[in-house]
């Protein structure tokens, strides 16, 4: 049989062995969800009826009362079957899909057409940042509360996601233990994780809370921008998003936001294992140290092509961390694409931060895997053929399965980049822009050069949302949920 042959064969085989996913767990599963999407929309609700915004409340209150009663019944279901992984990952899209049509009401209420509400509402479960609002100055307290908040707890479910389902079981067991990480059982799996990440979570948001309250004028813009950072999401109150606010507040909130683009478990770890363990068992001390290197290497670009004044090389600093954090925040208008500064500011945001955080991007750990991969192959070019030679990762054998999947990913992700950067360019944009606003959406940055914005075309805007859904749910997790394989089995 001929190499071709045998790889067919197994291939052909593999697939008669694959689960699929079964509608009626998926939909059980995503039933017993039910609080969760209550507590995205109903805690914005209690501040639009306290705040009086009668519309506003209605629109986030209706739905949060039907999500309850869905709750409340879930309860009496009986447990189901073991949650299989390719249902996990299912359940995890069409809640972040669900989560973002709830919210399309609010934004509706607060001035928006529904195309601009739902591209809202995505950019904000997803932690992207970018928005399409022409009013939000205008909106009261409330409607900011609901984007910080949707900001928030988008962040919180794809770090769970990121540990639970998305990174696999060897390095969270680490930190976790092994008896809490069931092989079969991903739900109960999971709720483990997520009360472990919570925690820091929780923590680092407080910290936050105070930290920006105390900076930042105003007793609730602070608590906004704090939401938003931890997230990396970049939301602002302000069309300006931090320029109007002081130095000392935006280097604060930049801190807040590497800190959100460090793993969650990074924190679990610290609090069970103390600080050396934590940071010689992640990829930690890698992430902190491509931003400061970046920030410099970027930093003297500008001073080189723009000039020395410290102002701008400051300003150029804190959005560069903003960008590789892909928070999106920006502390002046400086984000033009154009220069040699814009493209190692691209670079940044298709890294992102570390594997299990908030951030998107390919994250810090699958590129090391990538260019260790790469020095594998020169390393191999120069040695006999007798020789046998594996890559390490951390002075252990790299896993196959996290090859595959970094390999995967960065095609899938270069991949969209070409396609979502053709179809803007299609849409009559100019090119580097266009590149660079492709990345930021597909990245979950929310940086714009002025490419994606309020005058973008609807179809644009379409493809944007979809952009953001797939980068944010790591490409596969929506690929997977509209592949027929998914729910109809070949055997």
């Amino acid at each position: 049989m001929s190499p071709t042959s045998t790889t067919f064969a197994g291939s052909s085989g593999q697939e008669a062995a694959a689960w699929t996913a079964r509608p009626v767990v998926v939909g059980t599963t995503l039933i017993k969800q039910t609080p969760v999407l209550a507590a995205l929309i109903g805690v914005p609700a209690i501040a639009a009826v306290v705040e009086q915004e009668a519309r506003l409340a209605i629109a986030l209150c209706l739905p949060t009362l039907a999500l309850a009663i869905a709750g409340a019944w879930s309860r009496t279901l009986p447990p189901g079957e073991d949650l299989r992984r390719i249902e996990a990952v299912a359940t995890l899209a069409l809640v972040f899909i669900i989560a973002a049509i709830l919210t399309l009401p609010a934004f509706m209420m607060l001035g928006m057409r529904p195309l601009d509400a739902l591209f809202e509402g995505v950019s904000g479960i997803t932690t992207t940042g970018l928005s399409v609002a022409t009013n939000a100055a205008d909106w009261p307290i409330s409607g900011h509360f609901l984007r910080a908040w949707v900001h928030w707890c988008g962040g919180i479910v794809i770090a769970v996601a990121g540990v639970a389902l998305l990174m696999g079981a060897s390095r969270a067991a680490m930190v976790l233990g092994r008896e809490s990480l069931g092989d079969s059982d991903y739900l109960a799996s999971t709720r483990a994780k997520a009360r472990v990440i919570l925690q820091g979570y929780t923590a680092l948001t407080l910290v936050a809370i105070v930290g920006c309250t105390l900076l930042i004028p105003g007793w609730w813009e602070g608590t906004m921008i704090a939401l938003a950072a931890v997230s990396t999401g970049g939301f602002s109150p302000r069309d300006s998003s931090l320029a109007d606010y002081s130095v000392a507040a935006q280097a604060f909130t930049m801190l807040m936001c590497v800190a959100g683009a460090v793993s969650m478990l990074f924190y679990a770890m610290v609090l069970r294992r103390g600080l050396g363990p934590a940071l010689r068992n992640g990829t930690v001390p890698a992430t902190l140290a491509i931003a400061v290197a970046g920030t410099l290497i970027y930093s003297v670009t500008v001073g080189f092509t723009q000039g020395w004044d410290s102002a701008r090389l400051m300003q150029s600093a804190l959005n560069f961390l903003s960008a590789q954090s892909t928070a999106g925040f920006s502390v002046a208008p400086v984000i033009s694409a154009a220069g040699p500064a814009i493209v190692i500011m691209m670079v940044a945001m298709v890294i992102g931060g570390d594997v299990g955080s908030t951030t998107g991007g390919i994250k810090t750990g699958r590129v090391i895997t990538l260019a260790l991969m790469i020095r594998q192959v020169l390393l191999r070019l120069r040695l006999p053929d007798s020789a046998v030679s594996h890559l390490k990762i951390g002075g252990e054998r790299a896993d196959a399965d996290q090859i595959i999947f970094a390999t995967a990913l960065a095609g899938v992700y270069a991949l969209s980049v070409m396609v979502f950067w053709m179809l803007l360019l299609i849409g009559g944009h100019p090119a580097l822009p266009s590149l660079f606003d492709a990345i930021s959406a597909l990245s979950g940055v929310g940086h714009s050069s002025g490419v994606i914005g309020p005058d973008l075309a609807p179809w644009l805007k379409v493809a944007t949302i979809v952009a953001m859904l797939l980068g944010r749910l790591e490409f596969f997790a929506l690929i997977i949920l509209f592949l027929p394989s998914t729910w109809i089995s070949r055997r």
